[in-house]
């Protein structure tokens, strides 16, 4: 997901890998929790703009063939980060890709004037939905975590969260935090 020109919403971004896509076309969007015969997690919506990403620019497209990239517009609404869209009923659904690493640096955020509290809560939302590795959970005690994959990860996040999807309201974010686990592997034949 890719945050469109204007505010809230996004182009669901993807690869074409049979058939066209074509602005207009009803479509199945089939989500990552999707499970073929059943109606759970499985909308059907038409895509209202196709664009290709040239840089910094979208330029609108009729259709977009076989091997291509490009945006989808209008379907964002019913995709989290992943899924699947066809216009074939038998289609199943691709897997999620699986990730090497996994969000392990964590930050508590919450804004400093306490009427922005919608602000975040919006802001996160949107934060999860357009990157894939970040992680938003809510402890038990009310804080927002945000984990990333790393120290760079987490600084551009948070970046992005303040500016682009809270429209610059000030936040505090607490220091970077790595939980160290470790565990029993074996039975040691030491007695103590």
């Amino acid at each position: 997901m890719v945050p469109g020109a204007d505010k809230g919403r996004f182009i669901a971004f993807g690869r074409v890998f049979a058939g066209t896509v074509q602005a207009g076309v009803k479509v199945r969007i089939m989500g990552p929790n999707y499970e073929k015969g059943k109606k759970d997690d499985l909308n059907i919506k038409s895509i209202q703009r196709v664009v290709l990403f040239m840089g910094r620019r979208q330029d609108p497209v009729e259709d977009v063939p076989v091997g291509n990239t490009c945006g989808m517009v209008g379907i964002d609404q019913f995709l989290v980060k992943t899924g699947t869209i066809s216009t074939d009923e038998n289609a199943y659904p691709m897997k999620d890709m699986k990730f090497s690493v996994s969000p392990v640096v964590r930050c508590a955020v919450e804004p400093k004037n306490p009427q922005d509290l919608p602000k975040l809560v919006e802001g996160l939302k949107r934060l999860a939905k357009s990157d894939p590795m970040v992680v938003i959970t809510i402890e038990e005690s009310g804080e927002h975590i945000v984990a990333g994959a790393g120290e760079l990860h987490m600084e551009i996040c948070l970046k992005d969260l303040q500016d682009d999807y809270m429209n610059g309201a000030p936040l505090k974010i607490s220091d970077p935090v790595v939980s160290y686990r470790e565990t029993v592997e074996a039975e040691t034949d030491q007695e103590c």
